[in-house]
């Protein structure tokens, strides 16, 4: 079972993979764990059952890195989903 803090993280990253799906910046689930070696079978059993223990930190990484999701509102909920740009 996972704690409350640790299921509102997974529960942002779901919303924002689907934002970023939504954005069409990636094709679907299928595509972001393909590129970013990511097993699945397991993403999606931990998105179809919170409570699993298959979530793994790096799953997070790439929403950061490429995808422009802010990471403080990834982990704490606080600020804009999407990191402002710097023009």
């Amino acid at each position: 079972m996972q704690p409350e803090e640790s299921l509102r993280i997974i529960n942002r990253f779901y919303e924002a993979l689907d934002k970023v799906i939504e954005m069409e910046k990636i094709s679907g689930i299928t595509a972001y764990c393909k590129y970013h070696n990511i097993d699945r079978r397991n993403f999606i059993l931990q998105k179809d059952e919170p409570n699993r223990a298959q979530f793994k930190v790096s799953w997070m990484a790439p929403l950061v890195r490429y995808y422009g999701i802010n990471p403080r509102w990834l982990l704490t909920g606080q600020g804009r989903m999407m990191k402002e740009l710097n023009l």
